[in-house]
């Protein structure tokens, strides 16, 4: 495991980017909850969301989630508080505040929240990758186990070898590592008698493991909002199918017109807002305009990575039609690859600025177009 450690990252704009979305196919009541089927995948967003199995995909996201039954394919879960009984039959991937796993994975699993729990009755078949604040491991690890956290706890049976980055190890009197444990800390672990580290341990004395290290860039919060991006995003293609066909209009007809509406907007919004408070009147206005300038910046880059993956399916494709499911697994793809490309020193950040104007200035097209058109 690379340097990354025990960091808490806010979920804040993934939920409401989230609830926005959901709020499109959901009644006025504040408990509603949106679910759709696309083939054998479902897609479920809302304030609380329980899910009793998938024949395929399950894709969920909700202030509160609740998982149960068999999942087929993967799950995809992020929320404020997510309980994770399901059975799943492909790889979990989940980010939440507190995010507890009770369930079995038959192949691998990324969790990142602020507390993570592996509970007793978990049982993941592949490895293990966790990030957090707290981190608890009771359940069993068939392969290998990967942990950055502020405070690590390990009191379960891990098949494999285990990587811990962390303020602090402890390591409980019901542990069974198969393989060999390296821990990166301040202080060496605390092991509990009992214990079994078959492989041996290894010790690094790191002093500053924190977020300042100089992998911050893929520091745990960085995946956790990586993680963010991808159920927003592919629950907006899910709830809109011809989003990512009219952004990508947009941009191909008139990328230049594109990236100078981006900028215009990127700046002027801003000079405008400060313009409105200038009055009593305005302020009300300010603060509508404020929140609108907010949403529209992540849905900007949302737009131009859609772009993207519409543009390399049409030439994958020849012609031929997209499916909402192959567009889905293309944003994911575009999302790992920009997620890694705008974390290039230099690179990183001209790469980010343009991708998010060009992506605001795709949306104003195709908005403008379409009301022309209504």
């Amino acid at each position: 495991m690379t340097d990354a450690s025990g960091r808490v990252a806010s979920l804040t704009l993934i939920m409401c980017l989230c609830t926005c979305l959901a709020a499109q196919g959901a009644a006025a009541r504040e408990h509603d909850t949106t679910a759709r089927t696309f083939g054998n995948d479902v897609f479920m967003a809302g304030s609380d969301v329980l899910n009793d199995g998938s024949p395929g995909d399950a894709i969920l996201a909700g202030g509160w989630i609740s998982t149960s039954g068999v999942v087929q394919g993967d799950e995809v879960a992020t929320g404020g508080q997510v309980n994770l009984g399901a059975n799943v039959e492909g790889s979990l991937y989940a980010a939440g505040g507190h995010v507890r796993l009770n369930g079995k994975v038959a192949r691998n699993a990324r969790i990142g929240g602020g507390h993570i729990e592996i509970g007793p009755e978990a049982d993941v078949q592949g490895g293990l990758s966790l990030g957090g604040g707290e981190v608890a491991v009771k359940g069993r690890v068939g392969k290998y186990l990967q942990v950055g956290a502020g405070s690590t706890r390990i009191d379960g049976h891990v098949g494999g070898d285990v990587d811990v980055t962390s303020g602090e190890l402890n390591i409980g009197p019901d542990a069974v590592i198969d393989g060999v444990l390296t821990y990166y800390g301040p202080q060496p672990a605390t092991v509990a008698a009992g214990a079994s580290i078959h492989g041996g341990s290894h010790y690094v004395e790191r002093k500053h493991w924190g977020p300042r290290g100089r992998h911050r860039g893929f520091s745990v919060g960085a995946w956790i909002w990586l993680a963010g991006w991808i159920i927003a995003g592919s629950i907006l293609l899910a709830l809109w199918p011809g989003f990512a066909g009219s952004v990508s209009e947009a941009a191909r007809r008139q990328p230049g017109t594109a990236l100078l509406l981006g900028f215009a907007v990127l700046v002027c919004v801003p000079v405008a807002l400060l313009l409105l408070t200038l009055s009593i009147i305005g302020i009300p206005l300010a603060l509508l305009l404020l929140c609108l300038y907010l949403l529209l910046l992540p849905l900007g880059y949302l737009a131009a990575a859609a772009a993207i993956g519409e543009w390399l399916l049409a030439r994958m494709h020849g012609g031929a039609v997209i499916l909402t499911r192959q567009r889905i697994l293309m944003l994911i793809g575009v999302l790992i690859v920009l997620f890694v490309l705008t974390r290039v020193p230099l690179l990183g950040g001209t790469l980010r600025f343009l991708v998010i104007i060009a992506g605001i200035g795709s949306l104003v097209i195709a908005g403008s177009a379409r009301h022309r058109a209504a």
